[in-house]
């Protein structure tokens, strides 16, 4: 008796041993959906952490999670507003890019992450990291046409990183913000939304590149006139002067960090017959380098609400720039050196 007795005692204490080490080992891990509905299986504690999408470094900034960054794609690294408000992440590794074929899997592996943030238009290939390198990889969204398409990433990136509450804080300060144009925009006859011209991309000096994401120029109460060239692929295109003066733009706003400014679109004899060029409604707005910017999410929209709209929207531009910045990067008194450095048009 005493024998079966000590037998049954082990036996009991083997399965207790096992069943805590398998609960320890469970809670180690939670699975998680991304924002391309892909189950993931990441580490409950995250202290590596490569991004090799642009939108996602920004959030993991905006979160308090940058000293948790390892490694980053190339266009983290030009991302102007990460330069000024994380300078810090300038000495972090760069892994090269996937867009221009430099992304170095070596580099992802001897780092060491504990996760790796992509674009949702890489789901591809964060499959092929996550099966030959054994890291889990999650995805933020693949579009935006809804204010909460952009925020999945806040919501997925929020919860790998254990930042539930920040991130819902900054995700309801920027759908306030938004909503807060909407409730104007929205009341907006059709006949009184200004036909709208996006002109010029990141670091180039082509007038003839137009903006066809529209968005925010929607949500701001404007028409873009360059919307039906987008057909899911690149977010710019390339027309001819005719065109665009067959559309006869009421405003026309070049992006911040094109190499175009007003003077050279006002001055040039091609485009001094366009009604926007005529009335003096040719702005240099707000934009980034590649993606959204949670930040320029918002400035953006206010920008363009102010353009379109000023008899509407009375807020004074610049406070609300530094006030976005502030709630959105922690970072204060920005409007003023972003507009001197990328020439924004004041309004």
């Amino acid at each position: 008796m005493k024998c079966y007795i000590n037998k049954y005692l082990k036996v009991v204490i083997i399965l207790f041993l096992l069943n805590t080490l398998a609960y320890a080992q469970s809670s180690q891990y939670m699975e998680i959906t991304d924002c391309m509905n892909r189950n993931v299986t990441v580490p409950t504690e995250i202290n590596r952490v490569i991004s090799i999408n642009a939108d996602a470094t920004r959030i993991l900034v905006s979160l308090g999670c940058g000293d948790k960054i390892v490694g980053v794609d190339s266009y983290s690294l030009k991302c102007p507003i990460l330069k000024h408000v994380y300078p810090q992440l300038q000495n972090v590794t760069d892994v090269g890019s996937h867009i221009s074929g430099t992304l170095s899997t070596e580099a992802i592996a001897a780092l060491k992450p504990d996760v790796i943030f992509l674009g949702g238009s890489s789901k591809d290939l964060a499959e092929k990291i996550q099966s030959e390198l054994g890291i889990p990889c999650v995805c933020t969204y693949f579009g935006v046409k809804k204010v909460d398409d952009f925020l999945c990433a806040y919501d997925v990136i929020g919860k790998v990183m254990a930042k539930q509450n920040r991130s819902y804080e900054v995700q309801e300060y920027i759908r306030s913000k938004i909503n807060e144009v909407l409730e104007i925009s929205s009341n907006i006859p059709a006949e009184d939304k200004p036909k709208v011209l996006l002109v010029g991309v990141p670091l180039d000096s082509d007038p003839f590149k137009v903006g066809t994401v529209s968005a925010q120029v929607d949500w701001a109460g404007g028409v873009n006139v360059g919307a039906d060239a987008y057909k899911g692929g690149s977010p710019s295109k390339t027309v001819t002067i005719e065109q665009i003066a067959q559309w006869d733009p009421d405003i026309i706003l070049i992006n911040g960090l094109a190499r175009i400014d007003v003077v050279t679109i006002k001055d040039d004899q091609r485009w001094k017959q366009l009604r926007a060029v005529k009335d003096g409604r040719v702005y240099k707005i707000y934009s980034g380098m590649v993606g959204y910017d949670p930040a320029l999410f918002v400035i953006q929209t206010l920008n363009m609400a102010k353009i379109m709209h000023p008899d509407k929207y009375d807020f004074d531009f610049g406070a609300e720039v530094d006030q976005v910045f502030g709630r959105i990067y922690g970072i204060s008194g920005i409007h003023s050196v972003l507009q001197a450095e990328f020439g924004i048009s004041e309004i």
